[in-house]
């Protein structure tokens, strides 16, 4: 079929109805329907779809990229949220042990017993003026022992595991007459909780 035959056709379909056309302008009218059809679910469906799906692609990358950031700072924020639960607890056992009406004298048998426990020979143990600052007291004792290096080690461990808050301050260790023995001058603090909750004037 030559152009100059289709030329005719078209010409001859305006007043024929599309179902008696010829086969060879059916098929382009279906053609034509088809790709009108396929046209506009590109339009309506498919091209809307193809952007959401490449606006989630580009969601996906940008939470991949910042997951490693987020799952550190949740990972700190919860470790810091233990952390300070621990110290919490760890507070509140050091308030119970700043007992409020407890005197000198428990902790200075607290040293004399951990002086003789550790076969350490105790020289003596003054006292000083108690201050009271922040809502606690604060009792100062000079101590001096002597003994063994290792065993004033020990004194130590024992002074900080007591059952009142004991600070060893100010330590000075020197090296007496007999062999293998030191002397140990200290500045035992203890603490306890002003019943009264005063500062010092």
């Amino acid at each position: 079929m030559n152009a100059a035959e289709l030329i005719r056709q078209w010409r001859e379909l305006n007043d024929r109805h599309p179902s008696a056309w010829p086969r060879t302008w059916r098929d382009a009218l279906l053609l034509a329907l088809f790709l009108a059809v396929v046209l506009a679910g590109w339009q309506l469906c498919l091209r809307p779809a193809i952007a959401a799906l490449e606006r989630s692609e580009l969601d996906y990358a940008t939470l991949k990229s910042t997951y490693p950031e987020k799952y550190r700072r949740a990972m700190s924020f919860a470790h810091s949220t233990q952390r300070a639960r621990h110290l919490e607890q760890a507070v509140a056992t050091l308030e119970l042990q700043l007992q409020p009406h407890a005197g000198i004298d428990p902790v200075l048998d607290a040293i004399g017993d951990a002086a003789l426990q550790n076969r350490l020979q105790f020289e003596f143990a003054r006292p000083g003026r108690p201050e009271t600052k922040n809502g606690y007291v604060e009792a100062p004792i000079a101590i001096r022992l002597s003994g063994n290096y290792h065993d004033i080690g020990r004194f130590a461990a024992d002074m900080a595991a007591t059952a009142h808050i004991v600070i060893l301050s100010d330590l000075r260790l020197s090296s007496t007459d007999r062999s293998g023995r030191v002397t140990l001058e200290a500045l035992a603090l203890a603490y306890r909780r002003n019943p009264d909750g005063e500062e010092k004037s």
